[in-house]
Protein backbone atom coordinates (compact mmCIF):
# COMPACT_ATOMS: atom_id res chain seq x y z
CA UNK A 1 0.00 0.00 0.00
CA UNK A 2 2.61 2.53 0.99
CA UNK A 3 4.78 1.67 -2.39
CA UNK A 4 1.69 2.15 -4.62
CA UNK A 5 1.26 5.89 -2.43
CA UNK A 6 4.50 6.72 -3.82
CA UNK A 7 4.30 5.69 -7.36
CA UNK A 8 1.27 8.14 -7.46
CA UNK A 9 2.79 10.84 -5.97
CA UNK A 10 5.52 10.40 -8.11
CA UNK A 11 3.63 10.51 -11.08
CA UNK A 12 1.51 12.88 -9.76
CA UNK A 13 4.89 15.30 -9.17
CA UNK A 14 5.83 14.46 -12.63
CA UNK A 15 2.69 15.27 -14.46
CA UNK A 16 2.38 18.63 -12.81
CA UNK A 17 6.24 19.33 -13.61
CA UNK A 18 5.50 18.81 -17.09
CA UNK A 19 1.74 20.62 -17.39
CA UNK A 20 4.30 23.42 -15.86
CA UNK A 21 6.46 23.23 -18.63
CA UNK A 22 3.97 23.34 -21.35
CA UNK A 23 2.69 26.53 -19.86
CA UNK A 24 6.25 28.17 -19.82
CA UNK A 25 6.86 27.10 -23.57
CA UNK A 26 3.37 28.69 -24.50
CA UNK A 27 3.81 31.82 -22.34
CA UNK A 28 7.12 32.89 -24.14
CA UNK A 29 9.45 30.82 -22.10
CA UNK A 30 8.09 32.14 -18.63
CA UNK A 31 5.06 30.97 -16.25
CA UNK A 32 2.53 33.26 -16.63
CA UNK A 33 2.24 32.57 -12.60
CA UNK A 34 5.49 34.13 -12.22
CA UNK A 35 6.00 36.34 -14.41
CA UNK A 36 6.94 39.89 -13.37
CA UNK A 37 5.38 41.63 -16.39
CA UNK A 38 2.36 39.55 -17.51
CA UNK A 39 -0.09 41.54 -15.99
CA UNK A 40 1.88 44.71 -17.27
CA UNK A 41 0.45 46.53 -19.61
CA UNK A 42 3.48 48.41 -20.98
CA UNK A 43 4.78 45.34 -23.10
CA UNK A 44 1.37 45.17 -24.85
CA UNK A 45 1.47 48.92 -26.11
CA UNK A 46 1.58 49.70 -29.98
CA UNK A 47 4.98 50.64 -30.49
CA UNK A 48 3.79 53.90 -31.94
CA UNK A 49 2.23 54.80 -28.33
CA UNK A 50 5.83 53.77 -27.09
CA UNK A 51 7.58 56.02 -29.52
CA UNK A 52 5.35 58.69 -28.55
CA UNK A 53 6.07 58.19 -24.57
CA UNK A 54 9.32 58.20 -25.45
CA UNK A 55 9.72 61.21 -27.55
CA UNK A 56 8.28 62.76 -24.90
CA UNK A 57 11.05 62.39 -22.34
CA UNK A 58 13.76 63.00 -25.01
CA UNK A 59 15.51 65.49 -22.81
CA UNK A 60 14.95 63.32 -19.06
CA UNK A 61 17.89 61.05 -18.59
CA UNK A 62 16.56 59.62 -15.80
CA UNK A 63 13.00 58.56 -17.64
CA UNK A 64 15.19 57.53 -20.20
CA UNK A 65 17.25 55.11 -18.46
CA UNK A 66 14.75 53.77 -16.79
CA UNK A 67 12.63 53.02 -19.84
CA UNK A 68 15.73 50.83 -21.58
CA UNK A 69 14.95 48.86 -18.78
CA UNK A 70 11.46 48.24 -18.65
CA UNK A 71 11.22 45.44 -21.90
CA UNK A 72 13.63 45.13 -25.60
CA UNK A 73 10.94 47.20 -27.38
CA UNK A 74 10.79 50.30 -24.73
CA UNK A 75 14.74 49.86 -24.76
CA UNK A 76 14.92 50.20 -28.60
CA UNK A 77 12.90 53.27 -28.28
CA UNK A 78 14.64 54.85 -25.85
CA UNK A 79 18.35 53.68 -26.71
CA UNK A 80 18.63 56.79 -29.54
CA UNK A 81 17.78 59.46 -27.33
CA UNK A 82 19.94 58.31 -24.21
CA UNK A 83 23.25 58.25 -26.84
CA UNK A 84 22.18 61.02 -28.95
CA UNK A 85 25.00 63.45 -27.23
CA UNK A 86 28.51 62.18 -27.06
CA UNK A 87 31.06 64.65 -25.39
CA UNK A 88 34.81 64.35 -25.34
CA UNK A 89 37.25 66.57 -23.27
CA UNK A 90 40.91 66.42 -24.94
CA UNK A 91 42.36 67.71 -21.84
CA UNK A 92 41.36 64.48 -20.28
CA UNK A 93 43.02 62.36 -22.93
CA UNK A 94 46.53 60.98 -21.74
CA UNK A 95 49.59 60.32 -23.27
CA UNK A 96 48.33 56.79 -24.80
CA UNK A 97 45.30 58.66 -26.44
CA UNK A 98 43.47 56.68 -23.83
CA UNK A 99 39.51 57.63 -24.73
CA UNK A 100 37.32 57.26 -21.67
CA UNK A 101 35.83 54.33 -20.34
CA UNK A 102 32.09 55.75 -21.75
CA UNK A 103 33.15 55.63 -24.72
CA UNK A 104 35.61 52.62 -25.04
CA UNK A 105 31.49 50.58 -24.16
CA UNK A 106 30.33 52.37 -26.77
CA UNK A 107 32.43 51.56 -29.15
CA UNK A 108 32.50 47.99 -28.22
CA UNK A 109 28.42 48.33 -28.06
CA UNK A 110 28.50 49.59 -31.59
CA UNK A 111 26.47 52.94 -30.13
CA UNK A 112 28.11 55.36 -31.99
CA UNK A 113 26.17 55.31 -35.09
CA UNK A 114 23.48 56.47 -32.65
CA UNK A 115 25.15 59.77 -32.19
CA UNK A 116 23.92 62.95 -33.83
CA UNK A 117 25.50 65.70 -31.65
CA UNK A 118 29.45 65.18 -30.57
CA UNK A 119 31.02 67.83 -28.75
CA UNK A 120 34.93 67.98 -28.26
CA UNK A 121 35.82 70.25 -25.55
CA UNK A 122 38.86 72.19 -23.99
CA UNK A 123 41.04 75.06 -22.63
CA UNK A 124 42.61 77.51 -25.40
CA UNK A 125 45.04 78.50 -22.31
CA UNK A 126 45.83 74.73 -22.08
CA UNK A 127 48.57 74.21 -24.83
CA UNK A 128 46.81 70.66 -25.79
CA UNK A 129 44.50 72.23 -28.41
CA UNK A 130 42.81 69.61 -31.24
CA UNK A 131 45.68 68.71 -33.09
CA UNK A 132 46.73 65.70 -35.16
CA UNK A 133 49.18 64.63 -32.27
CA UNK A 134 45.98 63.62 -30.04
CA UNK A 135 45.18 61.27 -33.00
CA UNK A 136 46.19 57.82 -33.30
CA UNK A 137 44.90 54.71 -35.95
CA UNK A 138 42.53 53.61 -32.49
CA UNK A 139 40.97 57.16 -32.35
CA UNK A 140 40.56 57.09 -36.33
CA UNK A 141 38.60 54.36 -36.51
CA UNK A 142 36.30 55.39 -33.31
CA UNK A 143 35.61 58.60 -35.52
CA UNK A 144 35.34 56.72 -38.64
CA UNK A 145 32.12 54.71 -36.47
CA UNK A 146 30.28 57.92 -35.92
CA UNK A 147 28.52 58.33 -39.22
CA UNK A 148 25.11 60.38 -38.55
CA UNK A 149 26.09 63.04 -36.62
CA UNK A 150 23.95 66.40 -37.50
CA UNK A 151 25.61 69.13 -34.78
CA UNK A 152 29.53 69.11 -34.15
CA UNK A 153 30.71 71.33 -31.62
CA UNK A 154 34.52 71.73 -31.69
CA UNK A 155 36.72 74.11 -28.99
CA UNK A 156 40.31 75.12 -29.75
CA UNK A 157 40.48 73.57 -33.01
CA UNK A 158 44.99 73.76 -34.52
CA UNK A 159 43.42 74.27 -38.55
CA UNK A 160 47.10 74.55 -39.59
CA UNK A 161 47.87 72.29 -37.63
CA UNK A 162 45.38 69.67 -40.20
CA UNK A 163 45.85 70.78 -43.18
CA UNK A 164 46.83 69.54 -45.78
CA UNK A 165 45.59 66.15 -44.41
CA UNK A 166 42.27 67.92 -42.82
CA UNK A 167 39.69 65.20 -44.81
CA UNK A 168 41.55 62.26 -43.35
CA UNK A 169 40.86 63.38 -39.72
CA UNK A 170 37.01 64.68 -40.48
CA UNK A 171 35.90 62.77 -43.41
CA UNK A 172 33.01 60.64 -41.73
CA UNK A 173 31.82 64.01 -40.52
CA UNK A 174 31.78 66.14 -44.30
CA UNK A 175 28.60 64.70 -46.25
CA UNK A 176 26.29 64.40 -42.73
CA UNK A 177 27.06 67.48 -40.50
CA UNK A 178 24.19 70.48 -40.87
CA UNK A 179 25.44 72.38 -37.61
CA UNK A 180 28.94 73.38 -36.94
CA UNK A 181 30.49 75.51 -34.02
CA UNK A 182 34.14 76.68 -33.43
CA UNK A 183 34.79 78.38 -30.45
CA UNK A 184 38.08 79.77 -30.73
CA UNK A 185 40.09 78.22 -33.64
CA UNK A 186 43.28 78.69 -34.64
CA UNK A 187 44.02 79.85 -38.21
CA UNK A 188 43.93 82.30 -40.26
CA UNK A 189 40.95 83.85 -41.92
CA UNK A 190 41.18 81.21 -45.34
CA UNK A 191 41.89 78.71 -43.52
CA UNK A 192 38.65 78.72 -40.85
CA UNK A 193 36.71 79.50 -44.47
CA UNK A 194 38.41 76.12 -45.93
CA UNK A 195 37.04 74.09 -42.94
CA UNK A 196 33.79 75.59 -43.11
CA UNK A 197 33.99 74.66 -47.13
CA UNK A 198 34.34 71.14 -46.27
CA UNK A 199 30.86 70.50 -44.87
CA UNK A 200 28.82 70.57 -48.10
CA UNK A 201 25.76 70.18 -46.68
CA UNK A 202 25.94 72.68 -43.96
CA UNK A 203 23.13 74.50 -42.61
CA UNK A 204 24.02 76.35 -39.22
CA UNK A 205 27.19 78.20 -38.36
CA UNK A 206 28.53 79.44 -34.56
CA UNK A 207 32.07 80.89 -34.59
CA UNK A 208 32.57 82.17 -31.05
CA UNK A 209 35.92 83.62 -29.18
CA UNK A 210 35.72 85.02 -25.84
CA UNK A 211 38.27 87.78 -26.12
CA UNK A 212 38.37 90.89 -27.57
CA UNK A 213 40.74 91.85 -30.40
CA UNK A 214 41.47 90.63 -33.47
CA UNK A 215 43.20 87.14 -34.43
CA UNK A 216 46.55 86.57 -34.62
CA UNK A 217 47.21 83.76 -36.98
CA UNK A 218 49.09 82.19 -39.64
CA UNK A 219 49.41 84.34 -42.94
CA UNK A 220 46.31 83.65 -45.85
CA UNK A 221 47.41 80.80 -48.46
CA UNK A 222 45.79 82.10 -51.62
CA UNK A 223 45.64 78.62 -53.02
CA UNK A 224 43.55 77.68 -50.41
CA UNK A 225 40.14 77.36 -51.65
CA UNK A 226 36.92 75.55 -49.99
CA UNK A 227 36.09 72.49 -51.68
CA UNK A 228 32.13 73.43 -51.52
CA UNK A 229 29.87 76.56 -50.96
CA UNK A 230 27.52 75.11 -47.60
CA UNK A 231 24.10 76.15 -48.64
CA UNK A 232 24.18 77.92 -45.48
CA UNK A 233 20.31 78.69 -45.13
CA UNK A 234 20.02 78.43 -41.31
CA UNK A 235 20.96 80.23 -38.40
CA UNK A 236 24.08 82.37 -37.82
CA UNK A 237 25.92 82.75 -34.29
CA UNK A 238 28.59 85.21 -34.20
CA UNK A 239 30.57 86.32 -31.18
CA UNK A 240 33.72 88.60 -30.44
CA UNK A 241 34.42 88.48 -34.69
CA UNK A 242 36.31 91.34 -35.23
CA UNK A 243 39.34 92.34 -37.36
CA UNK A 244 39.37 89.17 -39.45
CA UNK A 245 37.67 89.63 -42.69
CA UNK A 246 35.80 86.93 -42.44
CA UNK A 247 32.75 88.06 -43.16
CA UNK A 248 33.87 89.29 -46.84
CA UNK A 249 36.17 86.21 -47.49
CA UNK A 250 33.15 83.84 -46.88
CA UNK A 251 30.81 85.69 -49.30
CA UNK A 252 33.98 86.10 -51.87
CA UNK A 253 34.25 82.15 -51.66
CA UNK A 254 30.88 81.17 -50.86
CA UNK A 255 28.94 83.27 -53.94
CA UNK A 256 26.93 85.07 -50.79
CA UNK A 257 25.29 84.33 -47.77
CA UNK A 258 21.61 83.16 -47.46
CA UNK A 259 20.71 82.95 -43.40
CA UNK A 260 17.55 83.31 -42.16
CA UNK A 261 18.13 83.71 -38.26
CA UNK A 262 21.20 85.86 -37.04
CA UNK A 263 22.58 86.75 -33.82
CA UNK A 264 25.83 89.10 -33.29
CA UNK A 265 27.42 90.58 -30.36
CA UNK A 266 30.85 92.88 -31.12
CA UNK A 267 31.11 91.85 -34.86
CA UNK A 268 33.04 94.26 -37.29
CA UNK A 269 30.71 95.54 -40.41
CA UNK A 270 27.86 94.18 -39.19
CA UNK A 271 25.58 95.87 -41.22
CA UNK A 272 27.06 94.73 -44.13
CA UNK A 273 26.71 91.16 -42.91
CA UNK A 274 22.84 92.24 -42.67
CA UNK A 275 22.60 93.83 -45.78
CA UNK A 276 24.44 90.64 -47.67
CA UNK A 277 21.42 88.25 -45.50
CA UNK A 278 18.71 90.62 -46.27
CA UNK A 279 16.58 88.94 -48.83
CA UNK A 280 16.53 85.97 -46.62
CA UNK A 281 16.71 87.18 -43.53
CA UNK A 282 13.49 86.98 -41.20
CA UNK A 283 15.04 87.57 -37.19
CA UNK A 284 18.04 89.65 -36.81
CA UNK A 285 18.98 89.16 -32.77
CA UNK A 286 21.83 91.79 -31.65
CA UNK A 287 23.29 92.41 -28.45
CA UNK A 288 21.51 95.61 -27.21
CA UNK A 289 24.67 96.92 -24.98
CA UNK A 290 26.58 96.70 -28.45
CA UNK A 291 27.24 100.02 -29.95
CA UNK A 292 27.86 98.47 -33.25
CA UNK A 293 24.20 97.31 -32.96
CA UNK A 294 22.44 100.95 -32.80
CA UNK A 295 20.88 102.35 -36.16
CA UNK A 296 20.09 99.16 -38.11
CA UNK A 297 16.41 98.40 -39.23
CA UNK A 298 15.94 95.30 -41.11
CA UNK A 299 13.71 97.34 -43.78
CA UNK A 300 16.71 99.52 -44.31
CA UNK A 301 18.87 96.63 -45.33
CA UNK A 302 16.18 95.46 -47.74
CA UNK A 303 16.05 98.68 -49.38
CA UNK A 304 20.14 98.33 -50.02
CA UNK A 305 20.04 94.54 -50.94
CA UNK A 306 19.81 94.90 -54.46
CA UNK A 307 22.27 98.32 -54.53
CA UNK A 308 24.59 95.68 -52.25
CA UNK A 309 24.60 92.45 -54.54
CA UNK A 310 25.51 94.45 -57.41
CA UNK A 311 28.25 96.39 -56.02
CA UNK A 312 29.97 93.14 -53.97
CA UNK A 313 28.77 90.09 -55.16
CA UNK A 314 30.20 89.00 -58.64
CA UNK A 315 27.67 89.19 -61.40
CA UNK A 316 25.27 86.29 -62.39
CA UNK A 317 25.75 84.87 -58.27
Amino acid sequence: MIIVTVIELLVERALYRTLARIRKICSGGVSPETSPTHSSPATRLPLEVVEMIIAYLAYDKRSLFACTLTCRSWYIAAVRYVHRTLTVNINSWDQKFKWKNRIMHMCMSSLFPLVKKFQILGDRDNSDRLSPKLFNHCILYQFSALTNVLDLRIECLDIPKFIPRIKRYFRNFLPTVRSLSLKEPNGSRRQIIYFIGLFQHLQDLELLYDRFGSRDGPADDPTLTPPFAPPLRGWLVMKHVRGVGLLEGMIDLFGGLRFRYIRLRDVDRMPFLLAACAETLEVVVLNPADPRGEKISLEGMKASSQQFRSQVLPSGL
